[in-house]
């Protein structure tokens, strides 16, 4: 146990270096490297979502369950797809910290992992039954569109 608490004390620092490690001068807003990586459009998105599959790695070597990880890997790709905006994504990053994110869950998986199963397995039926519901739309909207643009042409 002992090994885990030293290895999340890493992992925390990590995080912290990636996501709050500086604070702008006169304010509270703290930010770290990977805001700063972002800055350099596409490249630099990609470099700090590389260095942030390092928690879910060290999920797995703590045999986390597949909810978990994918939970951990939707805080890394709302980070970098939003992340990827020029400036919007740059404030997105700043304030989103999907590394200290990551490192809380594996904190929670170290102090009782069943718990966050449980949290992570509902919260990925609800993500599974909102992108259901999106692509439904998405494909009434389509046939919509499609059935008034030949109704247009052809009626």
């Amino acid at each position: 146990m002992v090994e885990k608490q030293l290895h999340y004390s890493k992992s925390r620092k990590f995080a912290e270096w990636l996501d709050s490690h500086f604070t702008i001068p006169g304010t509270n807003i703290k930010f770290g490297i990977d805001p700063v990586l972002g800055l350099f459009s596409g490249i630099g998105d990609l470099a700090g979502a590389s260095l942030s599959i390092y928690f879910m790695f060290y999920a797995t070597r703590l045999g986390a369950e597949s909810s978990i990880i994918l939970r951990m890997f939707m805080n890394i790709l709302a980070d970098l797809t939003i992340g990827s905006i020029p400036i919007l994504g740059d404030l997105f990053d700043v304030a989103w910290k999907a590394n200290l994110r990551n490192a809380k869950l594996l904190e929670k998986l170290e102090q009782n992992p069943d718990k966050l199963e449980t949290e992570s397995t509902v919260l990925m039926w609800v993500l599974f039954i909102v992108l259901v519901a999106v692509l439904i739309g998405v494909i009434v909207a389509v046939a919509w569109l499609f059935a008034e643009a030949w109704l247009a042409l052809f009626g």
